[in-house]
């Protein structure tokens, strides 16, 4: 069975199923930023930020991981209930 050459770097184009899940992630936190700071603009801003709670690190620096992931959606909990 041969695969025409289109078939082929289309399949290489898709993500893979981990690829998605993570990509996927990092879209629901950054939509929980939003959804916490209440302006678009203002939440990629604070992305984009050194944050005392996550070791000074950007929150966008540490969105690759599901540690990272994990790690800004607990600040932006505790944004949300006043405790930082």
């Amino acid at each position: 069975m041969q695969r025409s050459r289109a078939a082929f770097y289309n399949r290489r184009r898709m993500p893979q199923q981990g690829q998605m899940a993570e990509a996927t992630d990092r879209e629901t936190v950054i939509c929980r930023a939003i959804e916490v700071i209440g302006d678009g603009k203002e939440a990629m801003r604070w992305l984009g930020t050194p944050v005392p709670a996550l070791g000074y690190a950007t929150p966008i620096s540490l969105l690759a991981t599901l540690e990272g992931q994990t790690a800004v959606l607990n600040v932006l909990t505790q944004l949300e209930h006043g405790v930082l």
